[in-house]
């Protein structure tokens, strides 16, 4: 795998060429994670949407984030996106805000965001880049600053097309297509060895079809818990914890996704995140 310019932080992006597979809720995730065991994180909201930055922003940093954003940050390549990065409640982890005004930036070059990320290093150890659920400059910059490219994916065929869309213009458009991996986003154990069914339908296909999937392990399952953990802001422990949300299923497969992500097999498990 191919890794990141003069040992910066390590780039992971999320991409998916459809809306809706969980993206964001995994970054944050992710994130949350990493942060809880001692890593610096800083989260990039290249989302029109911004729903990680909605997650994250603080009532205080609402205004700033008008003025203090990825679109003002990558407007000129001169510029430390550092400076543009505002706290979070999280422990370690920080927030590149989304803007509208992305959209004024769809024409920049291609690997602006790489040489940018570079000059990161000894302030963040993970950059977390989470896209739009389209294909243009903006998520090519992403795709081409990354050391490794996820994509969730759900059971159906929007998913599977739009994963393959994606795994396509990886492959043409970038050198990144060995760094690109697909993991599966709400997965029903109760129909684990079921012979049959929409799950080992779309299971086998992404198997058959795809170089690299991650480990079973890291598949999030379906839980309405994550909206919980999303919509209502709340934290994520595999024990009871006041105020947190207790699912031991989802709280390991976030672990071992976040260690897939680092590469890391003794990543510290914090008790909540």
């Amino acid at each position: 795998m191919e890794t990141n310019a003069q040992s910066g932080p390590k780039v992971i992006t999320l991409s998916a060429n459809k809306g809706g597979v969980g993206k964001t809720r995994m970054a944050i995730l992710i994130a949350n994670c990493l942060g809880a065991s001692g890593r610096q994180v800083l989260v990039m909201d290249m989302d029109f949407n911004n729903s990680a930055s909605f997650y994250y922003l603080s009532p205080e940093h609402t205004d700033i984030a008008r003025t203090k954003n990825i679109a003002d940050g990558l407007s000129r390549e001169t510029n430390n996106l550092a400076d543009y990065a505002l706290t979070t409640d999280h422990p370690g982890v920080h927030l590149l805000a989304s803007s509208r005004y992305l959209a004024d930036l769809r024409s920049i070059n291609e690997k602006r965001l790489s040489r940018m990320t570079g000059l990161l290093s000894g302030l963040y150890d993970v950059i977390l880049v989470d896209c739009q659920p389209d294909y243009n400059n903006l998520t090519l910059n992403a795709l081409n600053a990354a050391d490794l490219i996820i994509t969730p994916v759900l059971k159906d065929l929007d998913s599977y097309n739009a994963a393959c869309f994606l795994g396509q213009k990886i492959a043409l458009d970038t050198d990144k297509y060995d760094a690109w991996h697909i993991t599966i986003n709400g997965y029903n154990h109760q129909y684990e060895a079921a012979l049959s069914g929409k799950q080992k339908e779309y299971l086998d296909i992404y198997k058959n079809e795809f170089q690299r999937i991650t480990d079973p392990a890291t598949w999030f399952p379906w839980t309405a818990d994550m909206n919980e953990i999303k919509d209502r802001k709340k934290l994520l422990s595999g024990q009871q914890i006041r105020g947190a949300v207790q699912n031991p299923e989802l709280y390991q497969a976030v672990i071992k996704l976040s260690e897939f992500c680092i590469q890391d097999e003794l990543l510290e498990r914090p008790a909540v995140f």
